[in-house]
């Protein structure tokens, strides 16, 4: 999947997000409380209405371009908080408009249109069914609608806290056969919802290759780790709990999770999701700097310049260095006015385009300052 563009509103909340175009590698920059994270939580709120983990919405409406397997795809939604007649219930929130469409050699063909009165899917009327459900979920298995459903499960925003030991109710050393006999590209698609630990795990049993790729690359960045592992643990309640720990030179032996450094830990989540990601995957970050030091921030930020060819990247940052190093062609500077986020890309700033490579971040500074100060 790759997110072309979208708008997003809350009318309830009287907010907006005006069109968003993205390219494979985004780096969104702007002042605190200018709406960066608020992009990011409309793209999880459409992803997860998307797979019907969501189901009551507010007023919200939103349109989102995207393309999927070459086939490029636009979906439209409009929701509204009905209050029942003689009800003690809240409102519900319910679909009044929803459109999938899809392209081919410039033209627009309706996939599905559903509305209050009535549905149609390629054509053919449908049934009425949940309007608090989208059809994406509720109609996933339809020949026309499981491309969309699955390309959806690729917009990745995992990220487990050092402090979190994900449990499942299994031993997952009994192994899926199918799983086993998965290539890397398959396997990767299976897993892709899966924890960070337990996509680790199955890595390094499945496809050792890439788990072994993960490691080389993160002693690279920190020279004192000899290696990592995968545990399980079985609990008392028969739960299984999987984390992550690392070998340090010296007498220490294993590090386990929650006594790792938070930027040595979030460095390998990062690489783990990134080389587990099936190509086509959308890496969704906010604050990318968050707890990395200096000594890790050069090589990671390489690291995702590399992968973003089959990858798309969506991050935002405040950082000099991680602003710096990333090509000044990916920034979009976001800006809020009342209700209103905006974003501009760096590629359409006559200030930017014209400044020198090394007077391009201090022409972003003075155009940040002259952003908030008219907000």
């Amino acid at each position: 999947m790759k997110i072309k563009s979208f708008s997003f509103k809350n009318n309830s909340q009287n907010w907006q997000i005006e069109k968003v175009s993205f390219d494979n590698l985004n780096l969104l920059v702007g002042g605190s409380g200018v709406g960066k994270t608020s992009i990011l939580k409309a793209l999880y709120l459409i992803c997860n209405v998307a797979q019907g983990k969501v189901s009551m919405l507010e007023d919200v409406e939103w349109s989102i371009k995207f393309s999927h397997l070459d086939q490029d795809y636009r979906w439209d939604l409009k929701t509204s908080s009905i209050e029942k007649a003689f009800s003690i219930e809240p409102k519900q929130s319910e679909i009044l408009d929803e459109k999938l469409s899809r392209f081919k050699d410039g033209l627009e063909i309706e996939i599905l249109h559903r509305t209050s009165e009535n549905s149609k899917l390629d054509g053919e009327k449908l049934p009425k069914f949940k309007r608090t459900e989208s059809a994406i979920a509720l109609l996933s298995e339809e020949d026309s609608i499981a491309p969309i459903f699955k390309a959806f499960k690729r917009l990745l925003f995992n990220e487990t806290r050092e402090d979190e030991y994900p449990s499942i109710d299994s031993d997952p050393s009994s192994l899926p056969l199918s799983l086993d006999s998965q290539s890397k590209q398959s396997f990767k698609e299976t897993t892709i919802n899966y924890t960070t630990a337990l996509k680790a795990y199955y890595l390094e049993r499945i496809h050792p290759q890439i788990f072994d790729e993960i490691k080389e690359a993160y002693i690279d960045i920190f020279p004192s780790v000899q290696d990592v592992r995968v545990i399980v643990k079985k609990e008392s309640n028969n739960q299984y709990e999987i984390f992550l720990e690392i070998k340090g030179q010296g007498l220490e032996g294993w590090i386990p999770q929650y006594r790792i450094s938070s930027g040595m830990y979030r460095t390998l989540i990062y690489m783990i999701e990134i080389l587990s990601a099936p190509n086509g995957s959308v890496i969704i970050i906010d604050e990318f700097e968050n707890s990395l030091g200096i000594n890790c921030m050069p090589q990671l930020t390489d690291f995702i310049l590399d992968k973003s060819v089959k990858l798309q990247f969506i991050l935002t940052s405040h950082h000099p260095y991680i602003i710096n190093n990333i090509p000044w062609k990916t920034w979009q500077l976001v800006s809020r006015t009342n209700g209103k986020i905006k974003t501009r890309r760096a590629i359409d700033i006559p200030q930017l385009d014209t400044a020198s490579r090394l007077d391009k971040f201090t022409q972003l500074l003075n155009l940040l300052e002259y952003e908030d100060a008219v907000s």
